[in-house]
C-alpha cells in the first residue's frame, strides 16, 4: 500500500516528538525512547529521500508567501530569520526579566523550536518547501495551544493554569476512564482536589484488598496529547491543501475524538492491568505499552482520513521548477 508522500516523514518526526516528550516527564523508559527515535529518524530519512528524489524546486512556501504581503520579496528570507531570533529573544527576556525565572521547561523548548525553525527556514533545497512550512506551522501552532492561551490564561485571571487544567483534567478525562472501567466491571472511584499539593485528580481502585491511588496528571491526561495533534493536523492541511473548509474542520474534530477515545482506552487498560496484577505491572505497561496505543489509534485515523480527504479535496500541486534567472527577475521587480 502506497502512502501518501510525507506521511513516512510525519509519523516519524511524531515518533522522534513522543519519545522525547515522554523523556521530559519522566514516564517512559530509555529503551522505548530508544527504539522510537531509532524508528522515527529512519522513517523521516527514507521520506525525505523519496522525496528527494520526485519533488520539484519551488520557493513559494507558506511562510515565504505571508512575508512577501508584507515587504519587498527580496527582504524576505531575511526578515524570516530575524522574526526568529527576535522571538527567542523575546521570550527569553520575558521568561529572565519578568517571570524571574531561568530554569528549562517545556514551553521554553516549544518557543525555542518554534525561533529555530523560522531562523533554519530560507537554508536549505527549496524542493523541502513543503517539509519546512509543515515544521514551521507545525511549531507556531504549538506555542500557540500552550505558550500564548496558558499565559494569556494566568494574566488574566490571575491564577496558575494547573487549576483549569485540573478542571479539564477531572471532567474529560478521569471521569469517562472511570466510567469506561466500570462498564468493564471495575470497582473503581475518583476525587478531585484542585486547592491542595501535587496531583489533583485521583481514581482510586483495589488491588488483592489494599486501596491503590493513582494520580492523574497533566502528561496523563491527553492534553498535550490533543494539542500535538491539533498542531500537527492543522499543520498538515494547510500546507496540504492550503485552506480550511468544513471537511477538514470535521476531520479535525474527528481527530479529536480519536485522540481523546485512545487516552481514555490507554488509561482504562493501565488501570486494569494494576488492578489485576498490581502496580509494578501497571507501571510497566504505563512506560511500554501506553504511547504505542496513541501512536497506533492516531497512524489508523491519519491514514484513512488523509485518504478522504484527498478524495474529496484537492491537494496543492507541486509547483513548477523555477531557474535561477526568473528568481532574478522577480527579485528585481520586487
Amino acid at each position: 500500500m502506497k502512502l501518501p508522500q510525507g506521511l513516512y516523514l510525519l509519523l516519524g518526526t511524531l515518533l522522534i516528538i513522543g519519545a522525547l516528550y515522554n523523556h521530559y516527564l519522566g514516564h517512559s523508559a530509555y529503551l522505548v525512547e530508544i527504539i522510537f527515535i531509532a524508528v522515527g529518524a529512519t522513517l523521516a530519512i527514507a521520506d525525505v529521500y523519496r522525496m528527494r528524489k520526485s519533488a520539484a524546486e519551488t520557493e513559494n512556501g507558506i511562510i515565504t508567501a505571508i512575508f512577501s504581503t508584507l515587504i519587498p520579496r527580496k527582504h524576505v528570507p531575511l526578515a524570516i530569520q530575524a522574526s526568529g531570533f527576535l522571538l527567542i529573544l523575546a521570550w527569553t527576556s520575558w521568561k529572565l526579566f519578568v517571570v524571574g525565572a531561568a530554569d528549562l521547561r517545556m514551553q521554553d523548548f516549544m518557543v525555542t523550536l518554534f525561533g529555530l525553525s523560522l531562523i533554519l527556514y530560507p537554508s536549505g533545497p527549496s524542493r523541502f518547501t513543503s517539509e519546512k512550512d509543515f515544521l514551521v506551522l507545525y511549531f507556531m501552532f504549538l506555542t500557540i495551544v500552550f505558550v500564548v492561551i496558558w499565559n494569556a490564561y494566568t494574566i488574566i485571571t490571575g491564577e496558575s493554569y494547573a487549576r483549569i487544567t485540573g478542571y479539564s483534567e477531572f471532567y474529560f478525562v478521569t471521569i469517562p476512564t472511570v466510567a469506561l472501567l466500570k462498564l468493564f466491571g471495575a470497582e473503581v472511584e475518583t476525587e478531585l482536589d484542585v486547592d491542595g499539593y501535587g496531583l489533583s485528580n485521583i481514581i482510586k481502585f483495589d488491588y488483592e484488598g489494599n486501596t491503590i491511588w493513582l494520580g492523574i496528571g497533566t502528561g496523563c491526561s491527553g492534553l498535550y496529547s490533543s494539542g500535538l495533534f491539533f498542531s500537527a493536523f492543522l499543520a498538515f492541511v494547510l500546507v496540504r491543501y492550503r485552506k480550511v473548509d468544513w471537511r477538514i474542520l470535521l476531520a479535525l474534530g474527528l481527530g479529536f475524538l480519536v485522540t481523546w477515545f485512545s487516552n481514555i482506552f490507554r488509561m482504562a487498560i493501565t488501570i486494569l492491568v494494576g488492578s489485576h496484577f498490581g502496580p509494578p505491572s501497571l507501571s510497566f505497561f504505563h512506560s511500554y505499552f501506553g504511547i504505542l496505543v496513541f501512536v497506533i489509534f492516531t497512524t489508523i485515523f491519519w491514514v484513512l482520513i488523509v485518504r478522504w480527504l484527498d478524495r474529496v479535496e484537492e491537494p496543492l500541486a507541486p509547483a513548477e521548477p523555477r531557474g535561477e534567472e526568473a528568481v532574478k527577475q522577480e527579485q528585481a521587480a520586487s
